[in-house]
């Protein structure tokens, strides 16, 4: 083979390899990663155990009441901010009721888990939102492991 005809094969050869990947040489964007749920919103406490406070019971209205309210922040990613407000009323043993207010930022992710930054507690655990409801399960730190369902408004 001369020199001219190895020339013309390599270009034949690149010329249907383009042809064959769409010959525009452009590559299909990844497709999106999971974004973070929006959680935004105004909830009601539905229902709370503790092992510490409830004494392990999950307790109800009207024997338990709260309000948890959640602004966030754009996703970046799997991942998102937003600042809360919280309060939790449950029975004190007494006859009378003892109230459990924090306000901090929290930061959610797609995979589940959730990280509270408060001013009382600093907590870590998971969190599902299906259909209006939104439970947080508490694991870390060992004084602090609940669980709180709130439904949205």
């Amino acid at each position: 083979m001369n020199q001219s005809s190895k020339v013309l094969a390599c270009f034949l050869a690149g010329a249907i390899a383009a042809a064959g990947c769409g010959g525009d040489g452009t590559t299909p964007p990844d497709p999106p990663e999971d974004l973070a749920p929006n959680l935004a919103g105004t909830y009601d406490l539905a229902a709370f155990s503790s092992a510490l406070v409830t004494g392990g019971q999950t307790l109800e209205p009207p024997l338990v009441s709260g309000l948890f309210v959640l602004r966030q922040d754009p996703p970046t990613g799997n991942e998102s901010m937003g600042t809360f407000e919280m309060s939790i009323s449950v029975p004190d043993g007494l006859g009378g009721t003892t109230a459990f207010n924090d306000e901090g930022t929290y930061t959610v992710r797609s995979d589940g888990t959730w990280e509270q930054f408060g001013n009382v507690n600093q907590t870590r655990g998971t969190y599902t939102l299906e259909s209006g409801t939104f439970t947080v399960t508490v694991t870390e730190p060992p004084l602090a492991v609940s669980l709180s369902v709130w439904q949205r408004r």
